[in-house]
């Protein structure tokens, strides 16, 4: 059960992150072209993207279901 766990937590923490990922991306195609529409030049000048915690904390979802998937499970008597 352990192991089915871990890989769930796997999964879902890789695909949320490419849904975060692409949502991001998205967000600054629509800002660029806001920028585009209002300045004539497409230039976006603050410092869009993900912040690094984001991806620590994604790396962190993942080790915890590795952990899970590949830890021994303990024989109850």
């Amino acid at each position: 059960m352990k192991k089915l766990i871990g890989i769930a937590i796997i999964v879902q923490t890789v695909l949320f992150g490419m849904l975060l990922i692409q949502l991001e991306s998205l967000s600054d195609t629509i800002a660029q072209t806001g920028a585009y529409i209002a300045t004539n030049n497409g230039t976006v000048d603050w410092g869009a993207g993900l912040p690094i915690p984001f991806f620590i904390l994604l790396g962190a979802l993942i080790i915890i279901g590795v952990k899970l998937v590949f830890s021994k499970e303990k024989d109850v008597k």
